[in-house]
């Protein structure tokens, strides 16, 4: 596990040097993005909290910890939205509080294959109109591309949600959202509308070119990852595990954010050829480095798009 760890770390640091993302004296280019960070200090646990990766149970496991965590009764009931109750609990810090927090802390994000990802944000908060948070920014996207964009043959939109984006105009919205972002000096995805966290990349959500995570999950090996970051910290007690990992205690039906219609890595065929070639190379220019720096492989995606 140990040298697995390592091997990840290792190819994050590559790639953030032939990416430029760090200076030739070894520093990032960029200060951590802490805003998104969540610091325990009781059990010297830092989380980048990477939305459709394993973030709602890990935002529950946050709700269980801190001096004073939420009871399982409370966060049944509660109508607060768990990322509000868990930022109760574990402010937003500064540049500075995460900087100091770093060192003497086991730190970690979640990773999973960035184009699965982000299929599971588009089905989870664009598609059907589920949400509405999202409806506003889903009409924007009907306005903008449904007259400039061809429906692909075969294009997918399940019964009773044809008024809501196609995949490939959602996919359409995300490359203009990031031509924005590289027409800014800064070159980072803050105050751009549309542009959203669950969609975000890796590299510019939680900058690990600026912070050497201890623990860099991922979800195709997550139960061994996450046993290892419980047995580090020592949190299992907490979290309601025996020493055997066994959970001793229900989870919340709601802790799991759990696919509509099917898992998202067995629909990834039906999505991605509704898309054309070049939308394909304009979606993997975004997010080539979360490919490369977390070692997954778009192959597969170019063997679905049509030609």
């Amino acid at each position: 596990m140990e040298e697995e760890l390592v091997r990840r770390r290792e190819r994050v640091w590559e790639v953030c040097k032939a990416s430029g993302l760090v200076s030739e004296d070894g520093t990032s280019k960029t200060e951590p993005n802490a805003w998104e960070f969540f610091i325990d200090e009781r059990h010297h646990l830092v989380w980048c909290n990477v939305f459709k990766a394993a973030s709602s149970s890990w935002m529950y496991n946050f709700n269980l910890l801190g001096e004073r965590g939420y009871k399982e009764g409370y966060l049944r009931k509660s109508r607060k939205s768990p990322l509000t109750l868990a930022r109760a609990r574990f402010p937003r810090p500064t540049v500075q509080q995460l900087k100091a927090a770093l060192p003497k802390s086991l730190s970690f994000l979640i990773v999973r294959d960035p184009f699965e990802r982000l299929l599971s944000a588009y089905r989870n908060k664009i598609e059907g109109f589920r949400h509405k948070f999202y409806r506003k920014v889903a009409r924007e996207m009907i306005a903008k591309f449904r007259l400039k964009t061809t429906p692909a043959p075969g294009a997918h939109r399940s019964s009773g949600i044809e008024k809501s984006p196609t995949f490939s105009e959602f996919v359409s919205w995300v490359i203009s959202c990031a031509k924005k972002v590289h027409s800014r000096k800064s070159g980072t995805y803050s105050g751009i509308p549309g542009f959203d966290e669950h969609w975000a990349p890796y590299f510019r959500f939680c900058t690990p070119c600026a912070v050497n995570f201890t623990v860099i999950a991922k979800t195709e090996t997550l139960a061994e990852d996450e046993e290892y970051i419980i047995e580090k910290t020592g949190i299992g007690p907490a979290l309601g595990r025996t020493r055997q990992g066994r959970e001793v205690r229900s989870r919340p039906r709601e802790a799991v954010n759990a696919a509509v219609g099917g898992r998202t890595e067995d629909l990834l065929p039906r999505y991605y050829r509704t898309l054309r070639r070049e939308q394909l190379d304009a979606l993997y220019d975004i997010y080539q480095i979360d490919f490369k720096m977390f070692g997954y492989d778009a192959t597969k995606y170019y063997e679905m798009v049509l030609q």
